[in-house]
């Protein structure tokens, strides 16, 4: 397991510093042209010297655009960002030395270039050593100024470009930093915040179909203990055969959690009113309520996660009115309505006093079966209503569906 996170994390690594790449490669592009530009505008320029610049730069881009659709490994990539960093910066002494008889040498700003690709590359460490090489450069270069060609050492201008690019690389830098500890940060808090809802959704799935079916079969076990002595009418071969359909299905509702789980490309599709269909139908006759199936809208299809939500909520309310309503008759109702899903189920039984905000405190009396619903519905980015009095029980889903099409179209 720590193999394959790991793996992941390398290839995204890999493919974020591909990005990276491809960004200077178009930026060096327009280094390019600029050099052409300025060799325009200053016309003595050396065009050798331009030539070789822009050669060097192109023939720079298209080393890295090869290398970097290539290399596999971090390390690799990492290697190639170095060398192309080293070529920048050698550039742009190449170009700064151009204009060494400037007495302003504005053209020294470019190097500012060079210290936040050193930063986005390398972080903090990068931006400070391309500011340190630019004060080895620069100093070497002011050297020769003064001993070659005879021009002044501007005290004022060296101490203004050393501490504008120092003062460049530590602030660019420590945002650079910054930027990767918040983004390490919040990639920790998205993989706590998966964790913990698929814990949740595990929680629910073993509460629909484990628990309830174990609960069955406890309660069969007990009665079936003491037939001798109670002289029960069902034979105990009745019984058994019950017990073996209950371990049939949730042997097949196992399976299909962890199918499900493990299936990324499947879709609702098979019918989710067929599907419907048979879960009212079959529960009508094991409870003996009559129970009516309503459709409205278009027939739409539906990815697998959804319309399994939606079989489990339709049958955990059906559960919770067989056991504790008293109803004679129920309702469910589905419609798609434009963007929207809408699920609604009612029944005519006695009802209960707690609200949609309440349902929280049944969890403390080991009752998670609306709780698990509701859940169910908000994960889906959807709204969870109840409401109830003495005249019955009505849940009301309402699922936004515009996701959900994105979904199937991308699946596409």
């Amino acid at each position: 397991m720590n193999t394959s996170q790991d793996e992941n994390r390398d290839s995204l690594k890999l493919r974020e510093a591909r990005r990276i790449e491809r960004i200077f490669i178009y930026h060096r592009w327009l280094y390019s042209v600029a050099i052409v530009l300025m060799a325009v505008v200053y016309r003595q320029l050396p065009i050798t010297a331009i030539i070789v610049l822009s050669l060097g730069l192109g023939t720079a881009n298209v080393i890295a655009w090869y290398f970097s659709r290539r290399l596999q490994t971090m390390k690799k990539q990492a290697a190639l960002s170095l060398s192309i960093l080293a070529v920048d910066g050698v550039a742009s002494w190449g170009l700064m030395l151009l204009f060494i008889r400037e007495p302003s040498a504005i053209v020294y700003a470019i190097f500012a270039l060079i210290v936040i690709e050193g930063a986005v590359r390398f972080g903090l460490i990068g931006s400070l050593s391309t500011g340190a090489f630019f004060i080895v450069g620069l100093s070497a270069a002011w050297i020769y100024r003064v001993n070659s060609l005879d021009m002044s050492f501007d005290v004022a201008a060296y101490v203004f470009w050393i501490g504008l690019i120092t003062l460049i690389s530590i602030m660019v830098g420590m945002v650079v930093r910054e930027w990767r500890k918040q983004r390490a940060y919040a990639e920790a808090l998205s993989t706590e915040k998966t964790l913990l809802l698929e814990r949740r959704r595990i929680s629910n799935e073993l509460h629909d179909t484990v628990l309830k079916s174990l609960q069955g079969l406890a309660l069969e076990a007990h009665v079936l203990s003491r037939v001798s002595e109670r002289n029960d009418e069902h034979p105990v071969e009745e019984r058994a055969h019950y017990i073996e359909e209950v371990c049939n299905s949730m042997s097949q509702e196992i399976r299909g959690v962890v199918l499900e789980m493990r299936d990324e490309n499947g879709d609702g599709h098979e019918g989710i009113k067929s599907q419907m269909t048979g879960i009212v139908e079959s529960w009508s006759k094991k409870s003996d309520i009559s129970a009516e199936l309503v459709f409205s809208g278009e027939v739409i299809e539906l990815p697998l996660k959804l319309a399994h939500d939606l079989r489990r909520i339709v049958g955990e309310a059906l559960a919770n009115i067989q056991r504790h309503s008293g109803a004679s008759r129920v309702k469910v109702s589905l419609a798609a309505t434009g963007e929207l899903l809408k699920l609604e189920i009612g029944d005519n039984g006695c009802g209960f006093t707690c609200t949609t905000e309440d349902l929280y405190s049944f969890v403390r009396m080991g009752r998670l079966g609306l709780v698990s619903m509701k859940e169910r519905v908000e994960l889906a980015g959807g709204s969870f209503l109840i409401s109830s009095d003495k005249r019955g029980t009505v849940i009301s889903v309402t699922i936004p569906l515009e996701k959900t099409q994105k979904e199937l179209t991308g699946k596409q």
